[in-house]
This record gives C-alpha cells, structure tokens and sequence, in this order.
C-alpha cells in the first residue's frame, strides 16, 4: 500500500503521512496518538508488499493493500494466543506485533528458493551454452534488492529492542525479538552466499569465454596462414600463363605434345595440389579440434 492510499483519518486518529519515507522498505515512526511501523517483504512472483501497523495504546491496527499471507497465517491462529493475553493488553499488543513481524519476515525463505531456481537455471545453461548477461543482471538484483530488505527489516528490529516508539514496550519485544534478529542472520547469510555462488559461476562463464575465444583465435591464424599459403599456390597457375609465352612459341612442340596442352596439364596440376594441401591443413585442424 503507497502511501497516498492511507486514509487521513483511521479510527479517530489523524495520519501523519509526512514522516513515511516512500524509498524505504521498514520504519518506525511516532504520530501524536499511535506509533506507526512500516515492513515490507517480498511477495509470490517477487511483488513487494507492504503492511502498516498502528499501535496505540490499547490495540494494534494492521493495514493492507491486497491480500496478506502472513497476516492470513497469523489470524488462523489467533484464538489460542488471546486466551492467554486478554488481561495484559499491552503485553498481548507487543506479542501480535513481534509475532506478525516474524510471519513476515517468515515470507524470506520463499524468495530464497526462487532465487535459487534461478541460480540453478544459470548452472544448467552453462552446460547448454545459453548462459547470456541478462539472467545473470536479473538474479544479481533479486540479491541486492532481497540483502537490503533483509537489512531494513533488521534496523526495525533493532528499533523496536530499544524501545522506540511511544506504544512499544523495550521489555516484551526484546524477549520476542531474539528469534526474529536469529532468523533474519541466517537470510543474512543465505543471501551473502548467494551472491559468492553468483560470482563463482560468472568466473566460470569467463574461464569458458576465454578458452573458446582463444580456440577461435587459434582457428583465425591458421585460417589466415592457410589463405596465404593458398594464395601463393594459385599463383602458380598464373605465373605459368604469364611467363610462359615468352619462353615457348603457342606452336612449339614439347615433349611431343603442343605448347598449349603443357600450359592447361601444369595450371591443373597446381590447382589440384594447392586444394590438396588445404584440405590435409584443414583435416589435421579437426583432428586436433583446433
């Protein structure tokens, strides 16, 4: 939900939309009535989500654009929770929040897997040749972008254990938050090895492109020096029909046959031995899979 979408007035009290930061994926902010906490995750098919939670002193408000699976999840389960809380609200109020940050927060594991199918298919199209630059740019921005939400999500955490926010208790959320702060280290992690197996298989891509590059380079000379060599073999041929009139009459007999027929057996003989020769250059290049 945008900002622009919160209403100005919520049960009575009056939004304060300009202390939100539009840019960032948590806050927690004080208005005069509620302390207002903005988190947001990474929903199905990589869509951001954002909830807004207003605490006041006596409730918890949680707010939506669309459909919520942690908040879902969280109120299937509500019942057993609030039988055990109903006389110390502003206890109870600190466990909802603690416990729907963690459902949240819950939701990065999710992103983990589709990130590593995405790894998984750049692995497999190395071994197809069809590894290209614009996966790998895909895959590193679900990293960056889930390594900062998995930062943020640890500074409302760290927010929340110092007591900021008026309706906040210090007390209670720092006993809930030890599970959350353990959880969001492992996406920590999970997300910086990620990122190190990114980069291993682009040095593997590069090691690949250098060795077919410098194939190819090798092809490129040869092909070169075989051209060079076939050029001076053709001369031949040409030299023949230049030179030759000068040396011997068109009606001169030589070895008993006419100039002429000497001068076309010579040219075809060059020929055919100049094709010869490329082609035993360009068998040998096969069999050495140059």
């Amino acid at each position: 939900m945008k900002i622009d979408n919160l209403p100005e007035d919520l049960f009575g009290m009056k939004i304060e939309k300009k202390l939100l930061n539009e840019d960032e994926y948590c806050q927690i902010v004080d208005g005069t009535n509620y302390t207002l906490v903005k988190i947001s995750y990474i929903g199905k098919d990589n869509v951001f989500k954002t909830i807004y939670f207003f605490i006041t002193s006596d409730a918890i408000i949680t707010m939506h654009k669309e459909d919520s699976t942690p908040i879902n999840h969280f109120i299937k389960n509500i019942n057993a929770i609030v039988k055990d809380e109903k006389e110390h609200l502003t206890k109870f109020n600190n466990f909802v929040l603690a416990q729907l940050v963690y459902e949240i927060i819950d939701k990065n594991m999710d992103v983990i897997s589709v990130i590593d199918d995405h790894l998984q298919n750049l692995r497999n199209s190395i071994d197809k040749n069809e590894a290209n630059l614009k996966d790998i740019t895909k895959i590193r921005d679900y990293i960056k972008t889930f390594s900062r939400i998995v930062l943020y999500q640890s500074i409302i955490i760290s927010y929340m254990k110092r007591g900021e926010g008026e309706y906040i208790s210090k007390r209670d959320v720092q006993y809930y938050a030890a599970d959350i702060l353990a959880e969001l280290d492992k996406y920590g992690k999970l997300s910086a090895g990620m990122e190190k197996e990114l980069n291993g298989i682009v040095q593997t891509i590069e090691s690949k492109n250098l060795v077919e590059y410098t194939k190819y380079t090798a092809r490129l000379s040869i092909a070169i020096e075989l051209l060079t060599r076939a050029s001076v073999l053709f001369m031949i041929p040409n030299s023949i029909f230049t030179l030759w009139p000068s040396i011997f009459a068109m009606d001169d007999k030589i070895f008993g046959m006419d100039n002429w027929i000497i001068q076309v057996l010579i040219a075809t003989f060059s020929m055919i031995a100049a094709q010869g020769a490329i082609s035993y250059i360009y068998k040998k290049m096969k069999e050495k899979k140059i």
